[in-house]
């Protein structure tokens, strides 16, 4: 789970998700927690909870409930998921 102060997080099954979902402006994914859509924003108004970045500074932004994340900060959780280990089977 990757996240800044509660309550935003983002899961490493959602982080793909995310990413399909800015791929494809029409899509939408389902998650146990709700669904992920893109944020639509011509105002400019919603912001990254994880970089803080506007709507309109960035090139795209996932939403989940009151829950943003843009394509930059996606990237850095591929890079962050990428660099931890994996469990120990049991």
């Amino acid at each position: 789970m990757i996240g800044v102060p509660a309550p935003h997080f983002i899961c490493d099954q959602c982080v793909p998700r995310a990413h399909a979902v800015i791929a494809d402006p029409g899509q939408r994914a389902s998650t146990p927690t709700g669904p992920i859509g893109q944020a639509a924003d011509a105002a400019g108004t919603l912001q990254c909870c994880f970089c803080g970045k506007s709507r309109d500074r960035v090139g795209a932004m996932a939403s989940a409930g009151h829950t943003r994340i843009c394509g930059q900060c996606l990237d850095l959780c591929d890079e962050i998921l990428s660099e931890v280990p994996p469990l120990p089977s049991r």
